[in-house]
């Protein structure tokens, strides 16, 4: 599993140089709605609500500083990414899948913010911190997993 929401939101912010592009290009972190939208586009199934700005952002600066501590061998702390991850509940139903019957688990992630904080969570908790680089280039700060 990769952990593409960490990655995408801890490499948020920072500047980069896109394909074929000579100069490096930095954007602000979830400015707007529709900024927000593009930049968690492959995140999210729905577009972000200007509501959903605030706890996005906090989860963004979370995932940022998770990816911070793991780099430097150390425990992230937990408090914001439940924090935000408590706006997302969870049932069991049972169903029948191949002729037998099965626990699924059904989320209700209510916000963006929620939902992606669930997902984090998934995440960091099967992280191979190992794995977890930032790029060699000097001139680079950008994570990859």
């Amino acid at each position: 599993m990769t952990p593409e929401a960490l990655i995408t939101l801890a490499n948020l912010g920072l500047p980069r140089r896109p394909s074929g592009s000579r100069t490096r290009v930095t954007e602000a972190v979830l400015p707007g709605a529709a900024t927000a939208s593009r930049q968690l586009g492959t995140l999210l199934a729905r577009p972000v609500t200007e509501a959903e700005l605030p706890a996005l952002r906090s989860l963004q600066r979370a995932a940022a500083q998770a990816v911070d501590a793991l780099l430097a061998g150390k425990i992230p702390d937990c408090a914001a990414v439940n924090a935000v991850a408590s706006g997302s509940t969870g049932r069991a139903e049972l169903v029948v899948s191949g002729g037998e019957l099965r626990e699924r688990i059904v989320w209700d992630d209510g916000t963006a913010a929620a939902e992606l904080a669930r997902r984090l969570v998934g995440e960091l908790a099967a992280l191979d911190p190992s794995r977890l680089r930032r790029c060699a280039r000097r001139e680079c700060d950008l994570v990859f997993y």
